[in-house]
Protein backbone atom coordinates (compact mmCIF):
# COMPACT_ATOMS: atom_id res chain seq x y z
CA UNK A 1 0.00 0.00 0.00
CA UNK A 2 3.23 2.16 1.09
CA UNK A 3 4.40 1.76 -2.46
CA UNK A 4 1.15 3.17 -4.68
CA UNK A 5 0.72 6.04 -1.91
CA UNK A 6 4.59 6.97 -3.03
CA UNK A 7 3.70 6.54 -6.54
CA UNK A 8 0.88 8.80 -6.59
CA UNK A 9 2.79 11.22 -4.42
CA UNK A 10 6.07 11.09 -6.65
CA UNK A 11 3.47 11.52 -10.26
CA UNK A 12 1.46 13.91 -9.13
CA UNK A 13 4.29 16.16 -7.89
CA UNK A 14 6.12 15.59 -11.40
CA UNK A 15 2.56 16.29 -13.40
CA UNK A 16 2.09 19.87 -11.50
CA UNK A 17 5.36 21.37 -11.82
CA UNK A 18 5.27 24.22 -14.50
CA UNK A 19 6.63 23.37 -18.28
CA UNK A 20 9.11 25.25 -18.67
CA UNK A 21 12.77 23.36 -19.63
CA UNK A 22 14.29 23.69 -16.36
CA UNK A 23 11.58 21.33 -15.03
CA UNK A 24 11.17 19.75 -18.05
CA UNK A 25 14.49 18.00 -17.41
CA UNK A 26 14.04 16.84 -13.86
CA UNK A 27 10.65 15.99 -14.11
CA UNK A 28 11.70 12.39 -15.51
CA UNK A 29 13.65 12.09 -11.82
CA UNK A 30 10.32 12.17 -10.00
CA UNK A 31 8.54 9.58 -12.61
CA UNK A 32 12.06 7.55 -12.35
CA UNK A 33 11.26 7.43 -7.75
CA UNK A 34 7.45 5.88 -9.26
CA UNK A 35 9.12 3.39 -11.07
CA UNK A 36 9.26 4.24 -14.40
CA UNK A 37 11.74 2.97 -16.26
CA UNK A 38 13.14 6.41 -17.99
CA UNK A 39 17.23 6.48 -19.40
CA UNK A 40 18.93 9.54 -18.73
CA UNK A 41 18.67 12.44 -21.67
CA UNK A 42 14.44 11.82 -21.61
CA UNK A 43 12.80 15.04 -21.88
CA UNK A 44 8.83 15.08 -20.55
CA UNK A 45 7.16 18.40 -20.64
CA UNK A 46 3.90 18.00 -19.46
CA UNK A 47 1.90 15.83 -17.24
CA UNK A 48 1.58 11.88 -17.90
CA UNK A 49 -1.53 10.00 -17.73
CA UNK A 50 -0.96 6.50 -16.29
CA UNK A 51 -2.30 3.78 -13.54
CA UNK A 52 0.10 4.31 -10.42
CA UNK A 53 -0.06 0.19 -10.17
CA UNK A 54 1.56 0.20 -13.69
CA UNK A 55 4.28 2.13 -13.64
CA UNK A 56 7.43 -0.88 -13.77
CA UNK A 57 5.60 -1.45 -16.98
CA UNK A 58 7.17 1.50 -19.33
CA UNK A 59 10.21 1.83 -20.78
CA UNK A 60 11.75 5.09 -21.80
CA UNK A 61 14.88 4.90 -24.08
CA UNK A 62 17.41 7.66 -23.83
CA UNK A 63 16.79 10.90 -25.40
CA UNK A 64 13.42 10.43 -25.73
CA UNK A 65 10.92 13.33 -26.10
CA UNK A 66 7.50 13.18 -24.52
CA UNK A 67 5.48 16.19 -25.23
CA UNK A 68 2.32 16.79 -22.86
CA UNK A 69 -0.31 14.98 -22.03
CA UNK A 70 0.97 11.28 -23.05
CA UNK A 71 -1.27 8.30 -21.85
CA UNK A 72 0.29 4.89 -21.04
CA UNK A 73 -2.88 2.89 -20.63
CA UNK A 74 -1.26 -0.17 -19.94
CA UNK A 75 -1.99 -3.02 -17.24
CA UNK A 76 -0.26 -6.25 -17.71
CA UNK A 77 1.78 -5.50 -20.68
CA UNK A 78 4.81 -3.30 -21.26
CA UNK A 79 4.85 -0.36 -23.05
CA UNK A 80 9.17 -0.15 -24.29
CA UNK A 81 9.79 3.23 -26.33
CA UNK A 82 13.33 3.60 -27.31
CA UNK A 83 15.96 6.35 -27.41
CA UNK A 84 15.75 9.14 -29.69
CA UNK A 85 12.49 8.96 -30.20
CA UNK A 86 9.57 11.95 -30.56
CA UNK A 87 6.62 11.90 -29.03
CA UNK A 88 3.60 14.57 -30.16
CA UNK A 89 1.19 15.95 -27.47
CA UNK A 90 -1.79 14.10 -26.55
CA UNK A 91 -0.40 10.37 -28.05
CA UNK A 92 -1.64 7.56 -26.61
CA UNK A 93 -0.55 4.35 -25.76
CA UNK A 94 -2.93 1.63 -25.22
CA UNK A 95 -2.03 -1.53 -24.24
CA UNK A 96 -5.25 -2.95 -22.94
CA UNK A 97 -8.65 -4.16 -25.10
CA UNK A 98 -11.91 -5.67 -24.82
CA UNK A 99 -12.63 -9.07 -26.49
CA UNK A 100 -16.00 -8.09 -29.09
CA UNK A 101 -17.50 -10.88 -28.24
CA UNK A 102 -20.15 -10.25 -25.28
CA UNK A 103 -19.84 -13.41 -22.72
CA UNK A 104 -22.92 -14.44 -20.54
CA UNK A 105 -21.24 -13.63 -16.72
CA UNK A 106 -18.07 -12.42 -17.65
CA UNK A 107 -18.84 -9.41 -20.24
CA UNK A 108 -15.96 -8.51 -22.67
CA UNK A 109 -13.00 -9.97 -20.98
CA UNK A 110 -9.61 -7.50 -20.92
CA UNK A 111 -6.64 -8.54 -23.00
CA UNK A 112 -3.15 -7.10 -23.00
CA UNK A 113 -0.62 -6.80 -25.42
CA UNK A 114 2.82 -5.10 -25.62
CA UNK A 115 3.31 -1.90 -27.15
CA UNK A 116 7.26 -1.69 -29.17
CA UNK A 117 8.39 1.55 -30.11
CA UNK A 118 11.88 1.41 -31.54
CA UNK A 119 14.77 3.58 -32.21
CA UNK A 120 14.44 7.14 -33.65
CA UNK A 121 10.64 7.23 -34.47
CA UNK A 122 8.10 10.19 -34.35
CA UNK A 123 5.12 9.97 -33.97
CA UNK A 124 2.87 13.08 -34.49
CA UNK A 125 0.08 14.93 -32.36
CA UNK A 126 -3.04 13.42 -30.82
CA UNK A 127 -1.39 9.65 -32.31
CA UNK A 128 -3.30 6.66 -30.98
CA UNK A 129 -0.90 3.42 -30.81
CA UNK A 130 -3.00 0.26 -29.67
CA UNK A 131 -2.00 -3.20 -28.01
CA UNK A 132 0.65 -5.39 -30.18
CA UNK A 133 1.77 -3.12 -32.45
CA UNK A 134 5.44 -2.18 -33.03
CA UNK A 135 6.72 0.41 -34.43
CA UNK A 136 10.39 -0.09 -36.30
CA UNK A 137 13.51 2.04 -36.19
CA UNK A 138 12.90 5.34 -37.73
CA UNK A 139 9.18 5.55 -38.55
CA UNK A 140 7.21 8.37 -38.53
CA UNK A 141 3.47 8.27 -37.45
CA UNK A 142 0.98 11.45 -38.89
CA UNK A 143 -0.72 13.49 -36.71
CA UNK A 144 -4.02 12.09 -35.72
CA UNK A 145 -3.27 8.40 -36.92
CA UNK A 146 -4.67 5.17 -35.40
CA UNK A 147 -2.34 2.46 -35.62
CA UNK A 148 -3.40 -1.15 -35.20
CA UNK A 149 -1.27 -2.51 -36.96
CA UNK A 150 3.02 -2.83 -37.14
CA UNK A 151 4.82 0.06 -38.50
CA UNK A 152 7.76 -1.06 -41.07
CA UNK A 153 11.12 0.51 -40.71
CA UNK A 154 11.57 3.88 -42.29
CA UNK A 155 8.17 4.10 -43.24
CA UNK A 156 5.33 6.76 -42.91
CA UNK A 157 1.71 6.14 -42.18
CA UNK A 158 -1.10 8.41 -41.42
CA UNK A 159 -4.68 7.93 -41.25
CA UNK A 160 -7.19 6.24 -39.57
CA UNK A 161 -7.12 3.44 -39.32
CA UNK A 162 -3.01 4.11 -39.82
CA UNK A 163 -2.03 2.98 -43.70
CA UNK A 164 1.64 3.49 -45.48
CA UNK A 165 2.16 6.39 -47.33
CA UNK A 166 5.60 6.44 -48.03
CA UNK A 167 9.58 5.75 -47.40
CA UNK A 168 11.14 7.98 -45.38
CA UNK A 169 13.15 9.44 -47.75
Amino acid sequence: MFKIIWNHLCISLANALPRYHYFNQRRPKLYRLAGLNIESGATITGPLSLRVDTTNKIYIGKNTYLNSETRFGCQDSNIRIGANVLVGPRVSFESASHQVRYEEGLGRPLFTKEIVVKDKVWIGAGVIILQGVTIEEGAVVAAGAVVNKDVKKNTIVGGIPARYIKDVS
